[in-house]
């Protein structure tokens, strides 16, 4: 049988750097070989092809001729003989989007390490994995969810295939030392694997992670026809967060501290996080792995791919992720209201709310979504948070009108999963259910840089939102008893014990003073200023003080003076104000 075969071996742990064989039977006198410049799921140019420091093709009559076409394809002279292309990469890149490699782990995504073959793609494709022989690696086994030959040991080196290079791609693979545990759902077996000695309790973990699983089923009634299995793949560092969806398992990076404490029967907010985290790339098993935009049914991952739905994909996801949190019973309503007070304050405390529609944000998420800078609150709305938010306005709407907001999800998955969504298929399906209004209104939602009615529609959900102004700098909200404190409208961070101004919101105070990104904060009122003593200092002033800030700007120190005054950022507060809604909303589904 005709196949593309790759060898990964990783040659050199100190130096991050492995080796990949590619060999295959040519079919023209040329053919194109190229890696893709960005990975499915994190939508911003990465150039793989940039790691690849040395490669090389040949036949068994010696070298072949192999040019280099632009960043990222070579053109290969072929002879009516097998050809063999041998090419090293540098593998450290700490992310689940590329590849990884140290003397604990190795994390490699074939999609940055597999050059695709034109005319060729279709073919099955086999990835050979051999064993590292350095002495670190002697204990490491290999989890991946792509297909293992049967030659090929349960946890075990050898050869994994896929049908399709678009597959082979959709396979991370995770090497090193690792605990495990699994769990089966609707008959598919679920496996959980966590690298590191963590001193963490992996069963309990196991048991959360499938009432989860168990309620994101419930969404859609059924699990995929294709999946045979699922793999949460969960790379421990001493600091870190992010996940990435595949096809039968998910990539995730988490801090130590994120795992549950063993003998400890709470969820820390941490673990919380984590928990949401494996709920939001698990529910892309049906929401983006295969149902998915029209745009998307064929990935040219050569250049940018646009869409104007990621506020659909990403944003809806991002409001089951915590849903399923509480309909499982793993954390209760209050937790809930306090978890989504935080993202609606992460909304609404940016002037950006005003600026970018949720369209525009997903249309250039190529560019400024994922390549945000210290203006990004003042220009870039997320669609992941603010989609939620709409997803959340929706539900509402729809239960004042019988109707739910997995109803119509469950819809657009049984109507368009084989053509992919264009971008008016909520629209449409929101008009044939007989909620034309309904349909009208979230266009408008989409389209407008406005804020998105929240006060009208939570309480169809047992809510009351209020909004307050934001204090400091790490105020998501809640009720507080310090209504006089006063905030500069600017972030800070700290630079060599000194506060550095990081996010300058606009038309806030610090705006208004003529104060940047960058400024070096050293005395108000002729007082010194550190990181410990800012919020005290301001405490002994009342709101339109006007005070004196001296501070650095690059080389050179300078004088303004700051009215102070209540933010004009706004975050939110939630009550439960009526708990029979409330219960009813986030109700466990059987």
């Amino acid at each position: 049988m005709n196949s593309v075969r790759y060898q990964l071996d990783i040659i050199d742990i100190a130096a991050h750097l492995i080796s990949v064989t590619l060999s295959f039977e040519p079919t023209d006198e040329t053919h194109l070989l190229t890696l893709p410049a960005w990975i499915p799921g994190s939508y911003m140019i990465r150039d793989f092809a940039r790691n690849i420091v040395s490669i090389e093709a040949s036949d068994s009559s010696g070298l072949l001729n192999l040019v280099q076409q632009d960043k990222q394809s070579w053109l290969l002279g072929c002879q009516n003989k097998r050809v063999t292309v041998v090419y090293q990469l540098y593998a450290y890149d700490l992310s689940v989007r590329a590849a990884y490699i140290d003397d604990e782990v190795a994390i490699l995504n074939p999609a940055c390490l597999c050059l695709a073959v034109s005319g060729q793609r279709e073919l099955t494709h086999q990835l050979q994995v051999n064993k590292p022989q350095a002495e670190a690696a002697i204990d490491w086994r290999l989890a991946t969810g792509l297909h293992r030959s049967s030659d090929t040991e349960f946890l075990g080196f050898g050869c994994y295939t896929a049908q399709g290079y678009q597959l082979l791609i959709d396979g991370p693979l995770l090497l090193g030392r690792f605990g495990w545990r699994s769990f089966t759902i609707a008959d598919v077996t679920h496996y959980l694997v966590v690298t590191g000695d963590n001193q963490t309790d992996l069963t309990r973990f196991a048991e959360d992670l499938q009432r989860i699983c168990q309620q994101q089923l419930a969404v859609f009634g059924a699990l995929p026809d294709d999946l045979s299995s699922y793999w949460f793949l969960l790379w421990v560092t001493e600091d870190g967060y992010g996940g990435l969806e595949h096809l039968n398992s998910t990539l995730l990076l988490c801090s130590r501290s994120d795992l549950p404490v063993p003998h400890l029967p709470t969820i820390s907010e941490s673990y919380q996080n984590l928990l949401a985290l494996c709920s939001h790339e698990y529910f892309h098993t049906w929401w983006v792995k295969r149902l998915k935009p029209a745009a998307f049914q064929q990935y040219a991952l050569s250049n940018e791919q646009y869409t104007r739905q990621l506020w659909l994909y990403e944003g809806f996801t991002s409001y089951f992720d915590d849903l399923a949190l509480v309909k499982s019973g793993l954390i209760d309503d209050k937790t809930y209201v306090k978890t989504l007070e935080k993202v609606i304050s992460r909304v609404t405390r940016n002037p950006s709310d005003n600026v970018q529609s949720l369209t525009d944000s997903s249309f250039n998420a190529w560019t400024k979504f994922y390549k945000q800078d210290e203006n990004a609150v003042n220009a870039i709305a997320s669609y992941y948070a603010k989609g939620a938010l709409l997803a959340l306005c929706l539900d509402a709407a729809l239960r004042q009108k019988d109707s739910t907001l997995q109803h119509v999800v469950s819809g657009l998955w049984q109507r368009y999963l084989a053509s992919g969504t264009p971008d008016n298929a909520l629209m449409q399906l929101l008009t044939e259910f007989g909620f034309s209004d309904l349909a009208a209104i979230c266009q408008r939602w989409l389209d407008d840089a406005a804020p998105l009615p929240l006060a009208e529609h939570l309480p169809a959900l047992g809510l009351e939102l209020t909004l307050r102004p934001m204090q400091h700098a790490d105020d998501l909200g809640g009720e507080t008893d310090n209504t006089n404190q006063l905030f500069i409208g600017a972030l800070t961070k700290q630079q060599q014990g000194l506060l550095q101004l990081s996010h300058v919101y606009h038309n806030d105070a610090a705006h208004q003073a003529g104060l940047m990104v960058g400024d070096i904060l050293l005395a108000l009122d002729g007082r010194r200023i550190t990181s410990a003593n800012f919020t005290q200092l301001l405490q002994r002033y009342t709101s339109n003080s006007t005070v004196k800030i001296d501070f650095f700007r690059k080389d050179r120190l300078l004088q303004c003076s700051l009215t102070l005054q209540r933010s004009k950022r706004e975050v939110a507060v939630l009550r439960i104000s009526d708990p029979s809604l409330c219960s009813n909303w986030l109700a466990t589904q059987p």
